[in-house]
């Protein structure tokens, strides 16, 4: 039985998360949760939703790349919307915006940047195989785009 490139790369990706889990436990090195660092048992429930995620892979191989999509498509989102916020609130902080001496604030550290490339890179590396896995086309139009 042969495995495509779209099966492979999640089944890799998932088969290194124990790895991943060591990393951040051990050595505090995060960076599959990083956004999940402030709330210790959602980052544990998240790792544990990754390790479930890997045992349907290994059931289920062909439905790899839309377990991965979904996955790095919450944890993505998540992040995103994680700085967006922190943005957000340190602006909110600021009594008068415009008089404000604004200081450079780094939201993202290299940790961030790391799950913002391991998640949105696995999202974008199983879109396709995920739309060709749940038989949908990706070339034609949606047909309430007016383009029919």
């Amino acid at each position: 039985m042969s495995i495509s490139a779209g099966q492979l790369i999640p089944k890799l990706y998932y088969a290194v998360t124990p790895l991943f889990i060591l990393l951040d436990y051990l050595w505090g090195i995060n960076v599959r949760a990083v956004v999940l660092d402030s709330v210790p048992m959602y980052k544990g429930l998240y790792y544990g939703f990754c390790i479930l995620c890997g045992v349907v892979i290994y059931i289920i191989p062909k439905f790899s790349p839309v377990v991965a999509l979904v996955d790095s498509a919450v944890i993505f989102s998540m992040t995103v919307l994680s700085v967006f916020m922190s943005y957000v609130q340190s602006i909110m902080q600021i009594d008068d915006i415009l008089d404000a001496d604004l200081q450079y604030v780094s939201i993202i550290g290299p940790p961030c940047v790391v799950n913002l490339v391991l998640a949105g890179g696995m999202a974008a590396l199983t879109f396709r195989t995920s739309l060709s896995t749940l038989g949908i086309s990706g070339n034609e139009p949606a047909s309430d785009t007016g383009y029919d």
